[in-house]
């Protein structure tokens, strides 16, 4: 159904002419964040090897923690304009190519939309007549896919990704709701084998939205314990933290009563003797 849909669209687009790229995390970030933040398409032009070599591309990313994926767009014209020589961090040298392309314009509407189901395989460029059977059209999304609005402060569940591109963009919805009020926050690492919590407080004029605007930057804030993970793991290490808030208050509301606040929920949640918390 998914090949019925598209060579309705365009007739061209037979499963001879075209690749899929199937993206997922490259052990560095994960594409729907890119996605996310608008910067896909020039994310997936640079390529280690000659990845692109039909005459039509279809991008998707994954939607994690599941087997669908949501397509980037279709592309064409896809062209080889520069060769360079990297390193890569473990000092090991490889040949980054670098594409030009063309979104298809016929596939506008359904970009951030589309969504197909398919259980792949190792590998991430396949040939589309090897595997086109086997794709299914799970939904057509009523609007593309983005940050959501400010779902309200009890239901703030947001990855550390997803803070960076709510930052970056000034979502207004959440700078609104955030730089409203004072608040205590919970930070979850959810690192495989170190699952572990911090507790902190934001107050003054910016309220929330001024203290997670510099872990969206920074990662850790400037929290000593945090800041030691950075030095353990690498740039990468706030990979795995969501950010939540446990309450709220007037952000007129002096930084004592608050500290009050934070230190009550230290208690609760065992942050000082099993968390991040190092005060």
């Amino acid at each position: 159904m998914l090949m019925q849909l598209l060579t309705s669209i365009l007739p061209d687009i037979t499963p001879k002419k075209t690749k899929i790229h199937l993206a997922q995390h490259n052990k560095h970030e994960h594409p729907m964040d890119v996605y996310l933040a608008g910067n896909f398409d020039q994310w997936q032009s640079w390529q280690t090897r000659q990845n692109f070599t039909r005459e039509f591309l279809i991008g998707f990313v994954e939607i994690p923690g599941t087997t669908k994926w949501l397509m980037t767009g279709v592309y064409d014209q896809l062209k080889i304009t520069e060769t360079r020589l990297s390193t890569k961090p473990d000092g090991k040298s490889h040949t980054d190519h670098i594409y030009s392309y063309r979104k298809r314009p016929e596939f506008l509407e359904l970009e951030g939309r589309l969504v197909m189901e398919y259980e792949k395989p190792r590998a991430n460029y396949l040939l589309l007549e090897n595997c086109h059977q086997a794709l299914k059209l799970s939904a057509i999304l009523e609007s593309k896919l983005t940050v959501g609005r400010f779902p309200g402060f009890k239901e703030v569940d947001v990855s550390h990704g997803e803070l960076k591109i709510i930052v970056n963009q000034g979502l207004e919805s959440w700078q609104t709701a955030l730089s409203s009020v004072a608040g205590v926050y919970l930070i979850s690492d959810r690192t495989e084998g170190e699952h572990q919590l911090y507790v902190g407080s934001a107050t003054g004029t910016g309220g929330l939205w001024d203290r997670w605007s510099n872990y969206a930057n920074s990662g850790h804030g400037g929290n000593t314990r945090i800041r030691d993970l950075h030095t353990k793991r690498g740039k990468d290490f706030a990979e795995k933290f969501r950010f939540s808030i446990l309450e709220i208050a007037d952000k007129h509301t002096g930084k004592e009563e608050m500290m009050l606040k934070e230190i009550h929920w230290k208690r609760r949640l065992l942050t000082r003797d099993s968390g991040l918390n190092g005060n």
